[in-house]
């Protein structure tokens, strides 16, 4: 198993900047070339979002769900609710066949890629995607390459690591020379903005400046690309891989397809699914993967973070209680009370022994959840009123033990 991590590991890093578009992509529901992530500047905050795209062939819906590795806790669990509503769910993940991550896979040993990806986590205030996805759901199916298929196919194709960063950079100069062109032709020859690293987060605004400068990255960089002809192994011949699988999967008769892959690789793929596959886009939407709002500064506001990290384990411990009580009460639309919950004694478990109101003094909500069948546990937040930006809520944990809050 450890054999392949290092390498696999980097995919997430370098994929997103490996890919090729053709002009114009629109997030039109019935135009192709789309459109699989974007920027919007709002103010002095905005958001990076990545979409969800529907094409359909005779009674055949099929979804490709554009995965950013690093995003918002909601994001993911936007995504988990809507993977349900699939016969079947391809995932990428270059491993061992139906190789299935688990949130504890790194408890053991030491992986300097898994430093690395905590440690932009952590910068950017967001979450990482093998810690909340859940893998373990049954309609999960493995469609990346093996380590072994991987290896054969970059030296089939005279490809290694080396070459592949190579092409990486030359394809950024030669990106960068475009966009500078452009914006000369179009008289605009400002330089980027800078910022000070220290300065910004001296004045609480750190993590806030590193999304903002980040994120509009990630829409631009989808404009590199690799590879001959042909297409190289980290995109065109994984995506190949999956595209085997989904064929699999037609031929089997499901009815409703899922793919979850970085959205890097959806360019070449809604190619092959329009032009060979005979597929047609009918829809197209953005979900946020990152709010790139102003939030708290754990050093700056360290009563209000004590407080909300105090409300955030009342509301995963009342998630965790709700999946018992499903289990239990088999009344299929009634919505429990959060004093349901707090009376409910798990057979075999410990009753709920937190608090039934948040530290602002406000009584949390038992709700269900806009998509799915789950409840959510909510709290008002600070400012007491539901429905603004600082409200908390934890979702009803799955069976499979994932609780996720948005």
């Amino acid at each position: 198993m450890h054999v392949f991590r290092p390498f696999a590991a980097l995919l997430p890093l370098l994929s997103p900047l490996l890919v090729a578009q053709d002009p114009v992509p629109s997030d039109a529901p019935d135009r192709t070339p789309s459109d699989f992530v974007r920027f919007v500047k709002v103010g002095d905050g905005g958001h990076l979002d990545t979409a969800i795209t529907t094409y359909k062939k005779g009674d055949v819906e099929l979804f490709l769900f554009g995965a950013v590795h690093i995003a918002d806790a909601a994001c993911y669990a936007t995504l988990n609710d809507r993977f349900t509503t699939c016969d079947v769910l391809l995932y990428e993940l270059v491993g061992p066949a139906d190789y299935r991550p688990t949130k504890d896979r790194e408890a053991h040993g030491f992986n300097p890629i898994s430093l690395l990806q905590q440690g932009l986590k952590n910068m950017l205030e967001l979450s990482f995607q093998l810690d909340e996805i859940d893998y373990q759901a049954p309609n999960f199916v493995h469609a990346d390459m093996t380590p072994e298929e991987f290896a054969a196919s970059m030296e089939q194709r005279g490809e290694s690591l080396l070459t592949i960063m190579f092409d990486m950079m030359m394809q950024g100069q030669k990106l960068q020379r475009e966009k500078a062109e452009q914006a000369e032709d179009a008289g605009k020859t400002e330089p980027a903005p800078q910022f000070d690293l220290v300065k910004a987060f001296q004045q609480r605004e750190g993590h806030h400046q590193l999304r903002m400068t980040l994120a509009p990255m990630m829409e631009e960089i989808e404009l590199m690309s690799v590879g001959g002809p042909e297409g190289g192994t980290l995109l065109e011949g994984r995506n190949e891989k999956c595209l085997a699988v989904l064929q699999r999967e037609l031929a089997a008769g499901k009815k409703r397809i899922g793919i979850y892959y970085g959205a890097a690789h959806y360019p070449h793929m809604e190619r092959r699914i329009v032009q060979d596959l005979g597929f047609q886009k009918i829809g197209h939407e953005w979900i946020v993967a990152w709010d790139c709002n102003k939030r708290l500064d754990a050093k700056y506001d360290r009563e209000v973070t004590k407080a909300r990290r105090r409300c955030r384990d009342d509301l995963a411990a009342l998630a965790e209680i709700a999946k018992d009580y499903r289990a239990a009460h088999d009344e299929p639309g009634k919505v429990p009370t959060v004093q349901d919950l707090a009376a409910f004694a798990p057979a075999g478990g410990e009753p709920y022994k937190g608090a039934v109101k948040d530290p602002w003094g406000n009584a949390y909500v038992v709700r269900k959840r806009p998509t799915g069948s789950r409840w959510e546990i909510a709290s008002a937040g600070q400012d007491g009123a539901m429905g603004t930006d600082d409200d908390l809520t934890a979702v009803e944990a799955r069976r499979g033990g994932l609780s996720l809050f948005r």
